[in-house]
């Protein structure tokens, strides 16, 4: 069975390349006046590459001795003369069926017999003179070698389209206050309308340094990051240096393709520095999971070639982008993936009235299908054409508890009715789930839903909810947070947090903390002690990591902002911590706060707490300064007050 996986599509900048039993090395140029003069040195090992048999034999001994200098090696970047032939490979070899083959029929590896020699085409070549392209270069531009394009080498559907080139780097979560080596990948991207350019989220998510170059200008240019949506794998970017916008026609968007259309996917990936232009025709459309956030959304399949690097680049068709370039699907053949514009639109358009990505809405409602249950069990009739979905879970902050029940079936969502399978119908005999009906809102838009309740039909409106997850998927361009106590390392469950144990296992671990039911508020976290850096106070705790921190000194923990607090705040001559399964670490005060400072030297963690809690302790503290400050000012006006009523009742008395 073959095992398919999405993939997304970015390029590491140095590649390594196997090519049959040949190898391709990537030499790149280390002036660093001029990154983008790469050197592709490309060498075929033990194999004598000819192109002409019309030489003399001084050439022939030429190449015999370069052969011998090179030890069989051949680099297609070094000085070859095309003129050259090795008569010995020409001689035992013959042309048949339009390729020329060894005299005795057998196929030869191309190692032993050279790759042209042994893949050359029957046909009479003429011979035409090699020009040398730096002195074509001085002719055309009069020795200055600076040539500068014309308006009849510019393209309006390829000069939009941009290189990305970023730098990376995440956080470890397993060691929170380090961070992991820097990466540098590159994508591609498109101008936009308002000097806007448009790519992939996973482009330049966790970026440290983000710069685009033009389609065919060398320069790079700093870009700045306006807003990246995690959820639909889509960032907006700008460049503030105005000589990058100069001569440049942003594209426009156009509509959801057909079955079908053919479709042109333009962008730089893996295998040249060059623009590369695939094309296919679109497959399938339908909601699926973006590799990059797990979302599942409008997504268009096609079979044009989708490669590391082509990541953020447009899909085009009859000249406008029909969506952008995001991933593939790994174990299978020519199965790709863009975005389509009514995701980008919806991108685009919170950006405008929101000024950053706000979020993708929830309804709030775990359903399931009705198609395998019986309907008389809803008190609906055999015979009757209601269709629809079964409510079995509310989200704790879904706004529909109060209007929604558990075992209500939903029938209508504006209107639109719903199959027992949970589809809807979307474009002819298209079907697609039901979801796709939220994917235009925004938090806070109200949904009709028509529902059936005990036989009887309702009509209620509910509001669109911001998504919560317990153990949140993705936390790109942000630190995680973390507190160290007495060695004792505390965190919150994340996914990213559990890919560091175990990627394989991630995915179940997660299932196991991801539950409604132990919602208890909007900042709910599941708090766990994630290792224990030893220390003469902790050394008997270590077989107690990796579990679940319920009670601080018997009192339910929140999430780790609680858990610092009830900490911190202990007066207590012992800090008592019941973990999973009741058990307990019990520290001294006075030795675990002694054992802070070691811990930080022996394990150079420069705060005991991540910046989001140092931030909060701050802000906790000039608001209870700010308090007192207030109270102090109180207590002085009214002494003021008090004071003055005094002096008016003497004077009262005085005159009377």
């Amino acid at each position: 069975m073959i095992q398919s996986s999405i993939r997304k599509c970015i390029t590491s900048i140095k590649p390594n390349y196997i090519i049959g039993r040949s190898k391709v090395n990537i030499i790149q140029n280390n002036n660093n006046n001029n990154n983008n003069n790469k050197i592709r040195n490309i060498r075929y090992f033990a194999s004598n590459i000819s192109n002409n048999s019309g030489n003399n034999n001084n050439n022939n001994n030429n190449n015999n001795n370069n052969n011998n200098n090179n030890n069989g090696e051949i680099s297609t970047c070094n000085n070859i003369n095309s003129n050259n032939t090795n008569s010995n490979s020409i001689n035992s070899i013959k042309e048949k069926d339009n390729l020329r083959v060894l005299e005795d029929d057998k196929p030869r590896n191309i190692s032993t017999a050279g790759l042209v020699d042994t893949l050359y085409k029957k046909s009479n070549q003429s011979e035409l003179p090699l020009e040398n392209p730096i002195s074509t270069i001085q002719q055309a531009t009069g020795g200055s070698g600076t040539m500068e394009l014309s308006e009849q080498y510019t393209d309006p559907l390829l000069d939009p389209v941009v290189k990305v080139f970023s730098v990376l780097t995440s956080p470890n979560y397993f060691i929170p206050w380090q961070m992991k080596p820097q990466r540098e990948v590159t994508g591609s991207g498109f101008i936009v309308s308002g000097k806007r350019i448009l790519t992939n989220a996973h482009v330049v998510a966790d970026q440290t340094l983000v710069m685009v170059t033009k389609f065919g200008n060398p320069n790079k240019f700093p870009a700045k990051l306006i807003s990246s949506a995690h959820d639909y794998d889509l960032a907006m970017l700008t460049v503030e240096d105005d000589e990058f916008w100069e001569g440049l026609i942003p594209l426009e968007l156009g509509d959801l393709p057909d079955l079908q259309d053919t479709i042109t996917v333009v962008g730089f990936p893996t295998g040249g520095s060059n623009i590369c232009v695939t094309q296919g025709v679109v497959s399938r459309i339908d909601l699926q999971p973006y590799a990059h956030s797990e979302t599942r959304s409008l997504s268009i399949q096609i079979d044009a070639a989708i490669n590391p690097g082509n990541s953020g680049g447009p899909a085009l068709k009859d000249g406008k982008v029909v969506g952008i370039a995001f991933q593939n699907l790994t174990g299978a053949s020519s199965v790709g993936f863009i975005i389509p514009t009514p995701v980008i639109r919806r991108f685009i358009r919170d950006i405008e009235l929101n000024g950053k990505f706000t979020g993708v809405p929830m309804l709030g409602i775990v359903s399931q299908n009705l198609d395998s249950m019986p309907k008389e069990y809803f008190k609906i009739p055999t015979e009757s054409p209601i269709t629809g979905v079964v409510v079995n879970e509310l989200h704790p902050f879904s706004a529909a508890k109060g209007l929604i029940q558990v075992k209500d079936i939903i029938t209508h969502i504006n209107g639109v009715p719903v199959a027992d399978d949970g589809s809807i119908a979307f474009r002819r005999r298209e079907r697609i789930s039901f979801g796709y009906l939220f994917s235009n809102h925004f938090i806070g838009d109200q949904i009709d839903l028509t529902i059936l309740r005990n036989g009887e039909r309702l009509n209620v409106r509910v509001p669109l909810v911001s998504q919560f997850s317990v153990v949140p998927f993705q936390m790109y361009d942000s630190r995680p947070s973390y507190f160290v106590y007495s060695g004792l390392v505390f965190v919150p469950i994340t996914y990213p947090f559990l890919q560091e144990l175990s990627d394989d296992l991630a995915t179940t671990y997660r299932r196991v903390y991801e539950r409604i039911e132990k919602i208890t508020s909007e900042d709910f976290q599941v708090v766990i002690l994630s290792q224990v850096l030893f220390d003469k106070t902790n050394h008997g705790y270590s077989n107690l990591s990796l579990t679940e921190v319920k009670r601080v000194n018997d009192i339910p923990v929140k999430n780790l902002k609680h858990l610092v607090h009830l900490i911190e705040s202990n007066q207590n001559p012992y800090l008592v911590i019941t973990l999973e399964h009741e058990n307990f670490i019990i520290l001294k005060k006075d030795e675990a706060d002694q054992a802070n400072l070691r811990v930080m030297k022996q394990h150079a963690i420069p705060h005991l707490k991540s910046e989001d809690l140092r931030l909060d302790s701050s802000n906790n503290s000039l608001n209870l300064n700010n308090s007192e400050i207030n109270n102090n000012n109180n207590n002085n006006n009214n002494n003021n007050n008090n004071n003055n009523n005094n002096n008016n009742n003497n004077g009262n008395k005085t005159i009377s």
